[in-house]
């Protein structure tokens, strides 16, 4: 608690906690005990949804938020966007109660289908479903002033964006602009505020500094929000989640120990299976499901519904087997009932979990293909190099379950579409269609056929993207803040991007925040090893592996660092992993999950990575870091 919030003036201090005995009255005026409550109402403008990509934008939205300590009545209050004005009836009840936020919107009914809740009130004279307010606001996309005026006419609040170059009362400073950077366009971002990272409230300054978009701030700044994401308070389950308990786990290496531990999960489900994953094209596993499903479990299934190159026929007959046997398999696509101009809520769903019967879980770095997961032959399996973590966490198992739940909401988002067997795109496969036959990765051998099982009081830790991985505060990051002379950091990855931004930018102007908080730990004396994919790597991209290794290896050769980098394909099939390994002090943390270095992957997909502190699976991942170093350039 911040003492600010407890101001008192004491003419007596009571030591025991017991009466103070009377004393005599000093010489001069006598003070009484001052004792101030919490601190008054503060109403902010917390976010704003200026441009939306819905045709006549009938989901602008302004969100107010209660960031005091008291009540605050409504009734009176006027939002302004530049010389259009909206009121709150003079006889409203409504009043926002500490902490309470509430959205006013053009439409509830668009709103509600672009953010997946309800807003508490409208300016438009049509929406009759939330409290009406007189007079109505158009939001100007290109810049402008949004001001909250209270029941007086004071100026109470105030956003100055974009274009904008009036002077404005509230406001100091030029206007804040929205985080673009090649990533994504104005349109369909929310003006955000940064939140506290202690008390989880907006920040105010009165500047554009405020603002999560905040181009200076390479920490908590150059975000982006779209409609539909989670994150605006500890409540929603979807800031960092941590935990600390007794717990039982199984690592699995692929592709040559992945198969069966997958198998063993997905049959091991009784009354319900949840899974998130990008693509699915594992016929085997496929029809596992769909027995499952025959037997009455309830599945349900999201995949990504544009993934690069598209759905292939193998993943539209694996889901046709499923959905026929009667499990409800969702794309993250637009509907055709749509309205115009309606975005889906990710750039990508990319994440890889599953929830089994609501008691354990597995994160993996690898979708569910043969590349992934080959069968066994007796032969060394060569294929795509991934991880996997099982575990029966609760709070793991928690986390899941409430990221699945905000992403699986049919009844609300119109960016599901649902499996459709005569659908072009996401339905069965053509009709002439036969299963290729397995892919054949020839290696020389594949000594990590057998899964780890550890158990024990372990903490953990579970980040997901867009809303908290880049967080500095919390994961890898806070984590790789603390690395040091003893210390060891192991990252092997698909794809680590020399820098954000454009493609013409650099790693001053753009860091990539991980690989910075990398190379600073190595330049504060930790052994630093890197080890990237040449398998998928673009020869033509200006940011691709090959620069980011030539990059890390100029940094440690004119620093003298003991840091080094390499690229390869150990398993003849890439290294598709997303594996960050920290021996930080007495701690050994393990960081498994679909989350890539490229600043896309944190700021626009759904991603999900689980940190597990264990000695012995670190010692066991390390072993197979080693191995791949070993047989990498």
């Amino acid at each position: 608690m911040h003492m600010a919030f407890l101001p008192t003036l004491w003419l007596s201090v009571c030591l025991s906690g017991g009466l103070v005995a009377p004393q005599p009255t000093p010489p001069g005026p006598l003070f009484l005990p001052l004792v101030v409550g919490p601190p008054p109402p503060r109403i902010l403008i917390a976010a704003a949804y200026i441009d939306s990509t819905v045709s006549y934008e009938p989901d602008e939205a302004i969100l107010l938020w209660n960031t005091g300590g008291q009540s605050q009545p409504l009734a009176g209050w006027v939002l302004e966007a530049d010389t259009r004005s909206a009121s709150f009836p003079l006889d409203t009840p409504l009043r926002l109660e500490p902490g309470q936020r509430i959205w006013c919107t053009a439409s509830t009914a668009s709103f509600r289908l672009s953010f997946g809740e309800e807003a508490g009130c409208s300016w438009s004279a049509s929406d009759r479903a939330a409290l009406q307010l007189s007079g109505s606001l158009t939001l100007r996309n290109s810049g402008g002033a949004l001001r909250l005026r209270d029941g007086s006419a004071a100026v109470v609040d105030t956003l100055l964006y974009g274009d904008a170059t009036l002077q404005e009362s509230g406001w100091l400073g030029p206007p804040a602009s929205l985080y673009t950077r090649d990533l994504a366009s104005s349109a369909g971002q929310i003006w955000q505020r940064k939140l506290d990272p202690f008390s989880g409230l907006p920040v105010d300054t009165d500047r554009a500094s405020d603002w999560a978009s905040d181009l200076s701030d390479s920490q908590w700044g150059r975000r982006i929000r779209q409609p539909g994401w989670g994150g605006w308070s500890v409540a929603d389950g979807l800031w960092p989640q941590q935990g600390q308990e007794d717990s039982h786990w199984t690592a699995a290496v692929g592709p040559e120990g992945l198969y069966a531990p997958l198998a063993t999960f997905l049959a091991s489900a009784t009354r319900t299976l949840d899974l998130s994953l990008y693509t699915f094209e594992h016929p085997s596993l496929a029809t596992l499901l769909a027995d499952k499903a025959r037997s009455g479990l309830r599945l349900r299934l999201l995949l990504d519904g544009a993934p690069p190159g598209g759905i292939t026929d193998t993943q539209k007959w694996c889901v046709q087997q499923i959905a026929q046997a009667g499990g409800d398999v969702r794309y993250l696509a637009v509907n055709d009932s749509a309205p115009t101009g309606y975005k889906r809520r990710y750039r990508y769903l990319h994440a890889k979990y599953a929830i089994a019967d609501g008691r354990q879980v597995f994160v993996g770095t690898d979708n569910l293909t043969l590349n992934a997961a080959p069968l066994p032959t007796g032969a060394p399996a060569g294929g795509r190099r991934g991880f996997f973590l099982f575990t029966d966490a609760p709070s793991a198992v928690a986390a899941l379950q409430q990221m699945f739940a905000a992403d699986w909401r049919p009844e609300l988002f119109a960016d599901l579409f649902p499996y459709t067997a005569a659908h072009p795109r996401y339905g069965a496969p053509t009709a002439d269609f036969q299963l290729p036959p397995p892919p054949l990765f020839v290696v020389a051998d594949a000594p990590f056929t057998l899964p780890l099982h550890f158990s024990g009081q372990l903490a953990l830790q579970l980040l997901s993207a867009p809303e908290n991985a880049l967080r500095p505060d919390s994961g890898f990051l806070a984590l790789l803040a603390q690395a040091g002379p003893g210390d060891e950091i192991l990252l092997m990855q698909m794809a680590e991007q020399k820098f954000f931004g454009p493609t013409t930018s650099n790693p001053i102007a753009d860091p990539n925040p991980r690989l910075e908080a990398v190379l600073a730990a190595a330049r504060r004396g930790a052994r630093v090893r890197l080890l990237l994919d040449s398998f998928f790597d673009d020869p033509e991209s200006p940011r691709n592996n090959r620069a980011t290794i030539d990059y890390v290896i100029g940094v440690a050769a004119a620093e003298g660092l003991d840091l080094d980098a390499r690229i390869g394909n150990p398993t003849a099939g890439g290294i598709h992993a997303k594996l960050l390994l920290l021996h930080i002090g007495e701690q050994w943390w393990s960081a498994v999950g679909s989350l890539n270095g490229s600043e896309g992957s944190y700021k626009l997909n759904r991603e999900a990575l689980l940190l597990v502190e264990s000695a012995s699976l670190y010692g066991w991942l390390g072993a197979v870091f080693a191995h791949d170093w070993e047989l990498s350039h």
